[in-house]
């Protein structure tokens, strides 16, 4: 029996638009979802039938129009309803001749968080996100049914116990599948793991909706070249807690947080800390209009605290200490104090449940394309961090590894700083060498040169080549590194183009099992 309602009578007999197919599978499925209601719909993108036929025919049964290579004025006024894809900003001239039509502009997202019956636990940031909601889903699956069971085993093994409760706990977002056709099959008693990015959430402000639970790990610089600036990038990710319930809103105290939390606390709403520093230090910021709750980390071990307005304060011990998480470098183990936090808020704040899903964590294996090993090559571990599109996130990286670091750098530009990357990479005592290719080379290698890096490095004209010259140069006990701070968006080599950065990460690990010893 399910508690869904169905909201999108509105849609019935209605024209409606798709614009962006093949972008993470979100386009078919809003083609689908369109097709169930409307009389007529229209799928339009600027790519070709050669590129999208993966798309074209998972849809062939349904009955649409395609516009292909092009997008047309007249199928935008025209329309009744548009579904757009993450990639198009909102201001955007065709979405505007929609709107100014009397359409309804939204996305697959947006929807989805309007209608979901279940309780809705969110992640974002600007790094950890993906590792922070994946091991939140497999700690949760410890105590609760998966109601995806293709994704068992995929990210960690699979539980040994039998989940006692009814409740069965979804993944979706940018780590999971669109679940936008999945509504009718999730109640109240489900948890849907989201992951989101800002530009998925910039639309919910449009809509005054968030999740039930959210988080966000931190806000550096990222994706400049589609936003207007970082002010406008870090309202777009406030939009996951602005329209919660009163205690819905986590922080990592991390950069770029503390302003979000002390207009958090201005308002009157309470705000959750995670944090590694000493209880004490938050404990005085709880008299304030709201309260802190947090979860701190005292010794290396995590606390599960609830600090009340009056300023007393329950907590429990955690017992789970950093060598108990597979995942290696400092910054994994603030990933698993955010995922218990939003564990322990998802499961309303029960300490047992909670302690119960730290077997999940336990199980975790780690994300593919974020620091996974690979394969050795003479000896020396090679690892692929291609989901590091950032300096922050390559930074991260590179402080998981003492010695012997060869890294590999360099991509298409996002409009992002590589200065403080490029200090932290000079003042690293135990790199090898740098490995520069990619668009953006002339812009790493200036800021390494600023940085007076004294590490050698090597410029190449393709990522192939790159790797290859690591491949040589690497000894036993080094440490290969492909962690490019930069997108995917580029040619790789001559008239080839990487399509995302799990393309990047599954070339680079065909590369070295070409080559593994």
């Amino acid at each position: 029996m399910t508690d869904y309602v169905q909201p999108f009578e509105r849609f019935l007999g209605k024209r409606g638009l798709v614009m962006g197919l093949g972008v993470f599978g979100g386009g078919t499925e809003s083609a689908k979802f369109l097709a169930g209601y409307c009389s007529h719909v229209v799928v339009t993108d600027l790519r070709g039938e050669d590129v999208l036929r993966d798309s074209i025919d998972e849809l062939r049964a349904l009955s649409i129009e395609y516009r292909l290579g092009e997008h047309r004025e007249e199928d935008f006024r025209n329309a009744d309803v548009v579904i757009h894809s993450p990639a198009v900003r909102p201001d955007n001239r065709y979405l505007q001749i929609a709107r100014e039509s009397g359409a309804e502009v939204t996305m697959e997202m947006s929807l989805f968080i309007e209608a979901c019956p279940g309780r809705t636990v969110g992640v974002t940031g600007s790094n950890g996100k993906t590792t922070t909601a994946l091991l939140a889903y497999e700690m949760l699956c410890q105590v609760m049914w998966r109601a995806q069971p293709e994704l068992e085993g995929k990210w960690a093994e699979p539980p040994a116990s039998t989940p006692a409760t009814s409740g069965r706990v979804w993944l979706g977002g940018n780590c999971g599948e669109p679940l936008i056709n999945r509504l009718a099959e999730m109640s109240a008693e489900d948890v849907v793991v989201l992951e989101l990015s800002s530009f998925q959430l910039q639309d919910w402000h449009r809509i005054r909706k968030s999740c039930d639970v959210s988080l966000i790990t931190n806000i550096t610089p990222n994706h400049l070249d589609w936003h207007k600036d970082i002010a406008e990038y870090a309202w777009a990710k406030s939009a996951i807690y602005r329209y919660s319930p009163l205690e819905g809103a986590i922080f990592f105290d991390g950069p770029g947080t503390q302003p979000l939390v002390a207009e958090r606390i201005a308002s009157g709403s309470t705000a959750w800390m995670v944090s590694e520093s000493e209880r004490e230090q938050y404990l005085s910021r709880g008299t304030g209009a709201g309260c802190f709750a947090l979860i701190a980390s005292e010794r290396g071990q995590p606390v599960l605290c609830r600090v009340h307005q009056n300023g007393s304060m329950k907590a429990a011990d955690v017992p789970f200490t950093p060598a108990d998480l597979s995942l290696p470098g400092r910054f994994n183990w603030q990933n698993f104090l955010c995922a218990l936090a939003l564990v322990y808020a998802g499961l309303g704040q029960q300490v047992g449940p909670t302690l119960k899903s730290l077997g999940g964590a336990r199980r975790f294996r780690g994300v593919e394309h974020r620091l996974e090993f690979c394969g050795e090559v003479h000896g020396a571990r090679c690892f692929n961090d291609s989901i590091a599109t950032t300096p922050e996130s390559t930074m991260a990286a590179l402080s998981a590894f003492d010695t012997g670091v060869h890294l590999l750098l360099g991509g298409s530009d996002k409009g992002l700083g590589y200065g403080p990357m490029a200090a932290a990479i000079a003042a690293h005592p135990g790199v090898r060498g740098l490995y520069l290719q990619g668009a953006n080379l002339p812009q790493i290698k200036s800021a390494l040169t600023d940085a007076h890096c004294a590490h050698p490095i090597h410029e190449f004209a393709t990522f192939d080549q790159a790797c290859e010259a690591a491949f040589h140069a690497v000894k036993a006990g080094d440490v290969f590194l492909m962690s490019p701070a930069s997108a995917s968006f580029y040619e790789y080599a001559p008239n080839t183009r990487f399509t995302n950065f799990e393309h990047r990460g599954r070339h680079f690990k065909a590369l070295v099992k070409a080559h593994t010893t």
